[in-house]
């Protein structure tokens, strides 16, 4: 990787990663992290900046990069109009771990991204957010993964998720059969395809274990806790904007299943 990757910081048991790659900087971190952010980008040769998604752990000094830089970051098409504006009523748990993100001017994402030396395929990737993409370096078999993969198994899911979403771009990253993933919080994972699949495996296997026990007459509640894990320190911390229960109501949301 010609300019390796760089841990902006730790916030509330979130590792945060930003990744330069030949002028190109993957995610611009969150906002309690700008002194880092001011650092990384004033020491580096930072070109042009891409968002994985808008959430402010990833969108959150992307207005910094603008006035400072004069670098106008780029996102997919449906989070344009959102990082317009500032997100003004986080929830609290998000204000605590990562700062109030402030407007930024971005533009649209299209299917290719080049560096001097990189080719990228950007890949559509919704599921943990509807602007959610990845970015595809055939040659080299590198995928920057955003949130996408963060874990091969989980414990709770965020309550504006869909699941479905999620396992379709599981299904269309596996096909490409990237060697190395890029996660932001994660950091290096080797053999990515297979890790990816391993994911995918747990979903379909926890959505069947959900419908199952929803067809025997299982509360959502009763379906939550018999859940693999602990959720309580997630669900206590988040108001509930993280938890097993979440789950649930994903995958029994019949509008979304196929």
């Amino acid at each position: 990787m010609s300019s390796g990757s760089t841990a902006t910081g730790a916030a509330w048991g979130w590792r945060e990663r930003n990744y330069l790659v030949d002028g190109l900087l993957v995610d611009s971190g969150p906002p309690n992290l700008a002194r880092d952010v001011r650092r990384l980008v004033s020491d580096l040769a930072v070109r042009q900046c891409v968002t994985t998604h808008h959430h402010e752990d990833h969108s959150g000094n992307h207005g910094l990069l603008a006035a400072e830089l004069g670098i106008t970051p780029l996102v997919h098409p449906n989070g344009v109009s959102r990082l317009a504006l500032a997100d003004t009523d986080p929830q609290l748990y998000r204000r605590v771990a990562w700062g109030a993100r402030t407007p930024a001017p971005t533009a649209p994402l299209g299917e290719r991204l080049e560096t001097p030396r990189l080719r990228f395929q950007v890949i559509h990737t919704p599921g943990h957010a509807t602007d959610h993409v990845a970015l595809f370096e055939p040659e080299r078999g590198w995928l920057f993964s955003g949130d996408l993969y963060l874990a091969p198994r989980l414990r709770y899911l965020r309550a504006d998720e869909d699941v479905y979403a999620m396992m379709d771009s599981l299904r269309r990253v596996v096909a490409l059969e990237p060697q190395v993933l890029f996660c932001q919080h994660r950091g290096r994972v080797e053999q990515g395809a297979a890790r990816l699949r391993d994911k995918l495996d747990f979903l379909v296997e926890l959505g069947a274990r959900i419908h199952d026990l929803h067809g025997r007459g299982w509360g959502g509640a009763a379906i939550a806790r018999a859940l693999p894990g602990s959720d309580l320190f997630w669900r206590i911390w988040t108001g509930g904007d993280f938890s097993k229960r979440n789950f649930v109501r994903a995958f029994l949301r019949t509008t979304s299943a196929r």
